[in-house]
């Protein structure tokens, strides 16, 4: 991608004032090509905007590599950012010291100093949610730094004691900060002195309520109802309930989603089952036909966990835009509905919900309305207001 390229009209509008809004960075912790999630939806309606450039690591077999790449109307380029938690043994004892987390970093800063001029970036805005590239602002250099605070960084398995560090800096760093979930808006208020707002995740509601497909031939051609659950099939999974679910009820249990490393070998056992049928990675585009093939959506995260229950997914507005019944694991802060959305604080409530789920009435209009509040151009709005307010606000403090 060329210079002229990127300094052309595409990516760049002005605002109903006429200010232009010019650069704006994101350094993200996972590769443009995974799963998508928040930062997709969100990004690439900004880039409507914004010149957008979004700053991935290093994850072979996701689209990266050594030259930048226009995806969804915004170009990406791949950073070697500090990352715990890979596959490379001798990577992971390197990044365990304090010297070697700062080789890493002075690298990914070199390769992100030379982005930055061959994209000819200046004063952008920086949208954050990697709290590993913390170090790397200052050759960002940018004119308001908002971290997206979509997970915890310490929610994850790998990672380890020090990410206090980064996520403390990133919070001092942060001139604002977007929390996904009431819960943690309510925890950052009290970590950091900026400004905390609230955004939460959403979906694309007209995609999830009207599919363009079917079901997957492979769900089509499984008994009804069917049970299911789409999504990264991650450590917050309750594989115990899972095995419940599966063992208690005749009806299919199906899954799709990403495996990570980490829960190949402890779904092994559940995927073993005769009524458990995975049917992979699906394409984003075939998840709302998917949904459309189920009688009843799961999320059968770890009730208790206060990592899973602070956390406001997608898939809870997917499956209710979809107008599909689904029985959740608490999350803190959303309320059950009776037209069919049913929170269960344990295993045998789960399986009660199932049950109600089945053999009750599905006030289906009633749950796409609890889902169209999220569209994610309605969110995507409200970040780029957020954004221009912000940097207003900085602006206005350096004057």
């Amino acid at each position: 991608m060329s210079d002229s390229d990127r300094s052309s009209d595409n990516g760049r509008s002005s605002d109903t004032d006429g200010a232009e809004r010019g650069d704006l960075v994101c350094l993200g912790e996972i590769a443009w090509g995974y799963f998508r999630t928040r930062k997709q939806f969100l990004l690439s309606r900004l880039a409507r905007r914004w010149r957008v450039t979004y700053f991935e690591p290093v994850a072979f077999g996701r689209g990266g590599g050594a030259g930048a790449r226009s995806v969804d109307g915004l170009t990406v380029a791949t950073l070697p950012f500090l990352k715990p938690g890979t596959s490379v043994a001798a990577y992971n004892a390197a990044i365990a010291t304090s010297m070697g987390r700062a080789l890493v970093e002075r690298a990914a800063g070199w390769s992100l100093s030379g982005w930055m001029r061959r994209l000819g970036i200046h004063r952008p805005v920086c949208v954050i949610s990697n709290v590993y590239a913390v170090n790397l602002l200052g050759i960002v250099a940018p004119r308001l730094v908002c971290y997206d605070f979509n997970d915890h960084p310490r929610q994850f398995p790998t990672a380890p004691d020090w990410t206090d560090f980064y996520l403390e800096r990133l919070l001092s760093r942060s001139d604002v900060v977007v929390a996904v979930s009431e819960p943690y808006q309510k925890e950052l208020a009290s970590l950091t002195k900026a400004p905390v707002v609230l955004i939460e995740n959403g979906v694309e509601f007209d995609r999830f309520a009207h599919p363009a497909s079917g079901p997957p031939p492979a769900l089509a051609a499984l008994p009804r109802p069917r049970l299911g659950y789409v999504g990264k099939l991650s450590t917050f999974l309750d594989l115990p309930l899972l095995e419940k679910i599966a063992s208690t009820l005749p009806h299919p249990l199906v899954l799709a989603g990403p495996i990570p490393a980490e829960m190949r070998k402890r779904l092994q056992p559940l995927l073993a089952r005769p009524n458990v049928h995975y049917l992979g990675e699906l394409p984003y585009d075939q998840v709302p036909g998917f949904l459309s093939g189920l009688d009843v959506g799961l999320v059968p995260f770890r009730a208790g966990d206060p990592f899973v229950e602070r956390i406001n997914p997608n898939k809870l507005y997917q499956y209710l835009a979809a107008g599909l019944p689904m029985v959740s694991s608490p999350m803190e802060g959303i309320a059950g509905n009776e037209a069919g959305l049913f929170f269960a604080s344990d295993h045998d409530k789960f399986l009660s919900g199932i049950r109600r789920v089945l053999e009750g009435r599905v006030d289906r209009d009633r749950l796409r309305d609890l889902a169209r509040d999220h569209d994610w151009d309605a969110l995507a709005e409200r970040m780029d207001q957020t954004l221009l307010e912000f940097a207003a606000r900085r602006a206005g403090r350096s004057a």
